[in-house]
């Protein structure tokens, strides 16, 4: 029978390798995984979000949040512009810095996502995510309660 334990260590397992390979991909750019994981979902997703829609997708604190962007905003590769609606929110934008190495950092992510997949057939690897999103939703039904 298969036992919590096992899943849990291996979710934590899988999460804690994923990351230290994502880290030591980004160093040679001067990022942190934090980092690369906000300039990664700019890039691939919308280009311009409130840094209150970072955190939400993201699932990091919003003082977490604050305290990457105005890293990645000291570095060069974003900029925040307030909003209009809100003068106390703020959107987060991709500079032409960020354009220059998002192909790197797309790599980066994507090389991960080839690592994870050796080994494992398309059929096998739907069917993992399939089992994943639900298992997520379980979860997320019992936290939202």
């Amino acid at each position: 029978m298969l036992s919590i334990r096992n899943i849990w260590l291996d979710m934590k397992g899988i999460l804690r390798s994923a990351r230290q390979i994502i880290n030591a991909e980004l160093e040679p750019l001067n990022l942190s995984g934090a980092e690369g994981d906000i300039l990664f979902h700019l890039l691939t997703g919308s280009n311009k979000l409130q840094q209150e829609q970072l955190a939400e997708q993201l699932d990091i604190g919003k003082a977490a949040v604050s305290r990457v962007v105005d890293s990645l905003e000291s570095k060069g590769y974003v900029m925040r512009i307030r909003q209009h609606e809100d003068r106390r929110a703020y959107s987060v934008s991709l500079t032409d810095k960020a354009f220059l190495v998002g192909s790197d950092i797309k790599d980066i992510y994507e090389n991960l996502y080839v690592l994870v997949r050796e080994g494992i057939t398309d059929e096998e690897f739907i069917h993992i995510e399939s089992l994943l999103s639900r298992v997520a939703a379980n979860l997320q039904f019992r936290g939202d309660r």
